[in-house]
């Protein structure tokens, strides 16, 4: 005999609609408009982004250009580019968020989202498939959020937690997530550069130098560090203030693998039917 059960399909919607409301990134102009996400989604928090490693006078390609000048070539080369990694920290409603995606312009991502008090979702996208992963926490906070008595949420954790979910991108429920994996929206520019931008000094990140320019943000400021050799990529961008953000970007061009780790336990929602679930936990 059952007991009185939650659906797969509710709980998983939720689950998603809680992972890419929090991570789905905004347009706006090149890779600083993820630090204005950072700072829409964050609320007032203390500290400042971290000391770069090392500091000096601009240097490189970029050293005669004045700040809307370089801010205009880095749209332009963000724009350009076909694949990306993105590890963010910022945070939303209060809490702290932190994503480690790699993302392409073909749709396909794969990384990690981490909730302060959610835990961890991992999450794989191709052209055709979804596939994501809760770890114990994260379908536990799902549970609460849906009210759920103890006793289902310890079964739902049972039967979900560290399995991999599968969906077709072609299901309404993945319409967000496939938006949060969208490299066009995260990277291409709208409008032109601030001119008042400034260029500020020369740092270290990740072993390769870029020059720091600032722009006026709501209750603070925007620096966007761009590489001073070779393509005028975007390689991190902040947000100070009262509102704090952070994301740094690397791996221009790498391929993005898709595959499911050997031996993968997958359960396939896509077989659990339409209007109620067929299966249970």
């Amino acid at each position: 005999m059952r007991s009185r059960t939650i659906g797969v399909s509710v709980l998983t919607t939720t689950a998603l609609f809680g992972l890419t409301t929090a991570c789905a990134p905004v347009g706006g102009s090149k890779a600083a408009d993820i630090g204005r996400a950072a700072r829409a989604a964050a609320s007032a928090s203390a500290g400042a982004p971290p000391a770069p490693a090392a500091k000096g006078k601009g240097t490189g390609m970029l050293a005669d250009l004045s700040g809307a000048e370089i801010l205009s070539q880095s749209h332009e080369a963000m724009r350009k580019v076909e694949s990306t990694r993105v590890v963010a920290k910022m945070h939303e409603e209060g809490s702290p968020l932190e994503f480690d995606l790699t993302l392409d312009k073909k749709g396909s991502c794969k990384g990690a989202v981490r909730y302060d008090g959610m835990g961890k979702v991992d999450l794989i996208k191709s052209a055709e498939l979804i596939h994501f992963k809760g770890d114990a926490d994260y379908w536990r906070a799902t549970a609460a959020k849906e009210h759920a008595p103890k006793r289902q949420a310890d079964a739902m954790v049972t039967m979900l937690a560290d399995r991999w979910l599968k969906m077709p991108v072609s299901d309404a429920k993945a319409s967000a997530m496939r938006h949060m994996c969208d490299l066009d929206k995260l990277t291409d520019g709208r409008g032109r550069p601030n001119p008042l931008a400034r260029k500020g000094e020369t740092v270290t990140i990740d072993g390769k130098q870029a020059m720091a320019v600032i722009t006026a943000a709501k209750n603070g400021t925007e620096t966007d560090y761009i590489a001073t050799q070779g393509t005028p990529y975007v390689l991190k961008s902040t947000v100070s203030g009262d509102e704090t953000g952070e994301v740094l970007f690397s791996a221009f061009g790498a391929p993005v693998d898709t595959a499911l780790p050997e031996g993968a336990d997958v359960l396939d929602l896509s077989k659990l039917g339409d209007g109620g679930p067929a299966e249970t936990v």
